[in-house]
């Protein structure tokens, strides 16, 4: 199937669209990566236009202020199209790409020990991707993901660059599926859909 995607970055750009290959559908056009309040804003009209082309939309759960996935698809879109695939991320995109313990520990050279075993259940996946790229090995890495000290960034100023590059090489999303329930239902939704 052929999906347009609808998205807040381009972390969650990139994560989208690798799910769509690994699920062997095409991808279309991408919207949004304008941040969850543009998606708020338009997701009904954009699932009005989608009719029988497919819409994949990703926003983080936590982003949003809602308690819960459930809460913010009955608020923003509660029917959507046949065609729409509206997953929200528990808790954000960082807990799925986290869910790929081996390909991170790898990619950010820290020990698979270090790595979160139950990653959709912490408090701010982000910061803790950035907390294990500050104890790498690779002073690249460091440089690159972690903010300088005595600046007011939350993230390093390579570091969407780094995890697009990150997802797109080296992403495993077969076995992140194992370790991020949210991620497995994401999926599960995607293989449903006719190829």
């Amino acid at each position: 199937m052929y999906l347009d995607l609808l998205v807040e970055g381009y972390v969650d750009e990139a994560v989208a669209k690798r799910l769509l290959q690994e699920c062997g559908h095409e991808v279309g056009v991408t919207f949004g990566k304008k941040g969850w309040n543009y998606i708020e804003q338009k997701i009904n009209a954009f699932d009005r236009s989608c009719g029988a082309q497919g819409l994949f939309t990703l926003v983080d759960c936590m982003d949003t202020g809602k308690a819960c996935a459930v809460e913010v698809v009955n608020d923003w879109l509660p029917q959507p199209g046949i065609a729409h695939v509206f997953r929200v991320v528990v808790r954000e995109i960082e807990s799925w790409i986290l869910a790929d313990r081996t390909g991170i520990a790898s990619f950010l050279s820290v020990p698979l020990s270090k790595v979160p075993l139950a990653p959709d259940s912490l408090a701010d996946p982000k910061q803790a991707l950035i907390g294990l790229a500050r104890t790498s090995r690779s002073k690249r890495v460091r440089e690159d993901l972690v903010p300088r000290p005595g600046y007011a960034a939350v993230e390093g100023a390579l570091y969407a660059t780094e995890i697009v590059r990150f997802v797109n090489e080296q992403w495993n999303p077969v076995e992140a599926k194992l370790q991020s329930d949210s991620l497995n239902r994401c999926i599960n939704r995607l293989t449903q859909l006719p190829r």
